[in-house]
């Protein structure tokens, strides 16, 4: 009984603290576009192939994390320096956007 209860325990707190971590994580493409003032299409789908790189493991998340950050907090046209910055990281690390 008490080995089931302290097995229930540490689910919750491993669910819970996955819910935390993915509710911390900005990359949502949604999120992203407004954030970046996406203005076509094709913009759009820089984000969605970007997202689509990192969930099939292909791009690491940090990279394309710290690089919208940065690029939120730029004054103007923050999509353009989010999409060369992040092709010119993912390029030295010899993954082609």
């Amino acid at each position: 009984m008490v080995r089931n209860c302290l097995s229930l325990l540490l689910v919750c707190v491993l669910l819970a603290a996955a819910g935390r971590q993915a509710a911390a994580s900005p990359l949502d493409a949604n999120t992203m576009k407004v954030a970046l003032h996406t203005a076509t299409p094709e913009e759009d789908g820089f984000i969605d192939h970007v997202l689509m790189l990192v969930d099939k493991g292909t791009l690491p998340l940090d990279m394309v994390e710290s690089t919208f950050l940065w690029a939120r907090r730029r004054p103007q046209r923050k999509f353009q320096y989010f999409k060369y910055a992040l092709t010119l990281r993912a390029q030295q690390q010899g993954i082609a956007l």
